[in-house]
């Protein structure tokens, strides 16, 4: 079957339906992408036809005046983003038997509907999925009774309607399709596939039958050379630590950057920075004990740190469980908030602490727990061999062989 792939988002949304390309062309189908501009030429470098869908992610989060934090920003942004993805994705989809959307992605369930195929939805957390094991992303506390989750969801259903439901709509009835009134339902599709390591994230035993968990979606980042000046810092006892934010562009990225460092120095240790796109290289100057980098593969570089600063993003959280790193999240948005507290929850790191909340002082703490205590080592150590074996992408072909014999279009 041919299967185009549409995800939306930062590398975090890519790069595991990356995995999944792979896996598709490893049985013999044939795996196409409409994906963010800025992400093309990586995936036409891994070989797979890849078309833009006309957003460069990176540069609109770095544009003056962007802020995820702002709701106004965000629905002004959304408002933008549903016409260019539903052109790029009816466009793309000519051929296409199948469609599996990922990220912000919010035409991919009716272009398949369009098209009269069927449709997947991925998610890489099981709080994206409605249950009361974990409340909607947007919320940051994580200790809520269950009864509650579930009470946010079902307030949040509406509202998330109520914010998206016209920009949708016009995109539908430009294809001649009618109006929905559920979009958490109907942006589902006829599966979704929440691609998270069952230790990790676990799915909430009362989440839809819609809902299948695979484990993780791991690409195969073996064959990317280490840079000779990371390998010699790497080699430093003791081991330095990583920083990274991924893709978060911070409000206050000049203090987070100099918080950080302080912490980390504070603690006796070097920091390793990847820049990312919140650009930490434009405000840290290199030292002895601090290596700047660009990005860099997390397969090869976090069995080798003392500890991972990060900004709690699905990947980054799922690569340093599996080299058995303790882990420091900092938290900026949505899912993120999860992840800190469940790598709390299994004890691979200190607290999370929220990125807008941090002093020098307490993230000194957390870095000296991540590195000192033997706790942490002990309860990451022998978890990451099991997660380390996992690898949710052939499953998840599995899964949309299933769903593309059924012949069940998105409605």
């Amino acid at each position: 079957m041919r299967v185009l792939l549409a995800p939306h988002g930062s590398r975090g949304d890519v790069q595991p339906m990356l995995a999944l390309a792979h896996a598709l062309r490893d049985r013999g189908h044939v795996a196409a992408f409409v994906a963010p501009s800025n992400f093309v030429a990586w995936i036409q470098a891994h070989g797979f036809e890849a078309e833009p869908n006309g957003i460069d992610v990176e540069a609109v989060l770095q544009a003056a005046g962007a802020d995820l934090h702002s709701l106004r920003w965000q629905m002004r942004h959304l408002a933008e983003l549903t016409a260019t993805l539903f052109e790029a994705v009816a466009r793309a989809s000519a051929r296409a038997d199948l469609i599996v959307g990922a990220g912000v992605q919010l035409a991919s369930a009716s272009v398949a509907e369009w098209r009269n195929v069927p449709c997947a939805n991925v998610v890489f957390c099981p709080c994206a999925v409605p249950s009361a094991g974990a409340p909607p992303p947007p919320i940051k506390i994580q200790t809520l009774p269950r009864w509650v989750n579930r009470l946010l969801w079902d307030v949040s259903g509406p509202a998330v309607s109520w914010g998206l439901r016209s920009h949708i709509n016009r995109g539908r009835a430009a294809l001649g399709l009618r109006g929905i009134d559920q979009v958490l339902t109907h942006l589902a599709g006829d599966r979704t596939l929440v691609a998270v390591d069952r230790d990790l994230g676990p799915l909430g035993d009362d989440a839809t039958e819609k809902a299948v968990a695979t484990d993780a979606w791991i690409l195969d980042e073996q064959d990317v050379a280490l840079d000779p000046r990371v390998d010699a810092f790497l080699r430093v006892d003791p081991a330095p630590v990583y920083v990274g934010f991924g893709s978060m562009v911070a409000k206050r990225v000049p203090a987070l950057a100099a918080t950080t460092i302080a912490a980390v120095r504070a603690v006796g240790r070097a920091a390793i920075v990847a820049g990312g796109w919140a650009g930490l290289d434009q405000h840290l100057t290199p030292a002895d004990d601090i290596l700047i980098a660009g990005a860099l593969p997390h397969a090869k570089v976090f069995p080798r740190v003392s500890a991972v600063i990060h900004h709690g993003g699905a990947g980054t959280t799922t690569a340093a469980a599996r080299a058995g790193a303790p882990q420091v999240i900092l938290p900026h948005i949505l899912d993120q908030y999860y992840w800190g507290h469940r790598i709390a929850q299994l004890g691979l790191g200190p607290p999370a602490m929220p990125a807008d909340l941090v002093t020098a002082d307490i993230l000194t703490d957390r870095i000296d727990a991540a590195v000192a205590d033997p706790a942490i080592r002990r309860r990451a150590a022998p978890l990451a061999p099991a997660i380390r074996a996992r690898n949710g992408a052939p499953a998840a072909v599995d899964e949309l062989e299933r769903l593309a014999a059924t012949g069940a279009p998105s409605a």
